[in-house]
């Protein structure tokens, strides 16, 4: 199932350069995974040449009939502090694993955490994008989701009616099932995450449970084939929004660096917006014991 190309979206989704702020209000709690989210990291981010940060939230952590209240304050503080810096925010319902391993106990909470947070929100301009559900995986397959976006999205629509939101497919975010999505309206953006080679992208990391040693990227058919698979997940009369896309700082530099350039670039020549995962959690723009770029990764992150 792919959007008719009959129906044609000519908005565009108002992101261009975006930063993920992974690892924070994501964690368990903010701090477990990493430092709080602070107004320096921000200004930081704003002078860098982001004009939109993508904000992963672990509300269903937070939920017990309606969002912890002083959570919900935190998560509104940070949009606040973001939009006095010019910063629009996607906010993103991210880590709701037990909605993945058990849709049919879990989508009543999903959907309430979505009604609150649309009535709550519902103030805001268009600076504040919404999300709705970070790499549908498991039982959260990408038919289930489609019928599980189609429950909620008329609850937002009543109160955000021109509001944009961002939907993804099923198998975490991959393209293919982004293409299966259907056309759910006017000023909806889709979304793919992208990370292969992942033995690359995520080389020498112990979280992912596989052991992948160090090594380079770079030879023209690996350049080709990234290049191809940007392409590939082009609709034709739709905003395709490239959420997330990254390696580790372990990589080798250049290689790293290489990647990122050619992702950014394949992304903006198809017309998509995109966002850099991440501001920190191990894709690290910068060493945190200062605020300085990685050698190289600003010009190939932000140069036109």
């Amino acid at each position: 199932m792919m959007p008719s190309a009959a129906t044609t979206h000519t908005d565009g989704l108002p992101v261009n350069r975006c930063i993920n702020l992974g690892n924070v209000l994501d964690a368990p709690f903010e701090g477990a995974w990493g430092p709080h989210i602070s107004t320096f990291d921000l200004d930081w981010l704003a002078g860098a040449g982001f004009d939109t940060i993508r904000l992963p939230v672990r509300f269903g952590a937070h939920w017990n009939g309606m969002i912890w209240p002083g959570f919900l304050a935190r998560v509104e503080q940070v949009i606040g502090q973001a939009h006095d810096r010019g910063l629009t925010v996607i906010l993103d319902l991210h880590h709701f694993d037990e909605l993945m391993d058990d849709p049919d106990t879990y989508e009543p909470a999903f959907i309430a955490i979505w009604t609150e947070l649309a009535r709550r929100l519902a103030h805001h301009d268009g600076s504040l994008i919404f999300e709705l559900l970070n790499e549908p995986r498991g039982q959260m397959t990408t038919q289930r989701v489609i019928s599980l976006y189609q429950q909620v999205l008329p609850i937002i629509r009543d109160t955000n009616p021109d509001r944009w939101i961002i939907l993804g497919g099923g198998n975490m975010n991959s393209r293919d099932d982004m293409r299966r999505l259907p056309d759910f309206g006017p000023r909806i953006a889709l979304t793919f995450h992208y990370y292969d080679p992942y033995p690359f992208t995520h080389q020498q990391s112990a979280w992912t449970g596989e052991t992948f040693p160090p090594t380079g990227w770079g030879s023209a058919e690996e350049i080709a084939q990234v290049r191809s698979d940007i392409a590939s997940a082009a609709i034709p009369g739709f905003p395709v929004f490239l959420g997330e896309f990254g390696v580790v700082r372990e990589a080798d530099p250049a290689s790293r660096n290489l990647w990122v350039e050619t992702v950014r670039r394949a992304a903006e020549e198809n017309g998509f917006s995109w966002c850099y995962w991440a501001y920190g959690a191990g894709f690290d723009l910068r060493d945190f014991s200062g605020y300085e770029w990685y050698p190289g990764l600003y010009a190939a992150l932000m140069h036109d």
